[in-house]
């Protein structure tokens, strides 16, 4: 009996046209603690992968997380 978990997928795809990114889930995919888990994991793997330390990491995310989330006309998101 195989006991594997099924394989789940995240697309990204930039929209400059409408200044966002867009996100696509597989079907099974529906949880939004697994979809943040997948998506944080991808992230600090990429910051492994570029050589970047934890406290650099720590800093990016201090530095940049409130222009992330600020006001649609404030967000870099508007700029993309």
């Amino acid at each position: 009996m195989d006991n594997q978990p099924e394989n789940k997928s995240i697309q990204l795809d930039t929209d400059y046209e409408n200044h966002a990114i867009n996100m696509k889930f597989s079907n099974n995919l529906t949880d939004d603690r697994e979809r943040g888990y997948i998506l944080s994991a991808a992230f600090f793997s990429y910051c492994t992968s570029q050589g970047l330390d934890k406290q650099e990491v720590i800093e990016m995310v201090n530095s940049n997380y409130d222009q992330f989330t600020g006001a649609r006309d404030t967000s870099l998101f508007k700029r993309l």
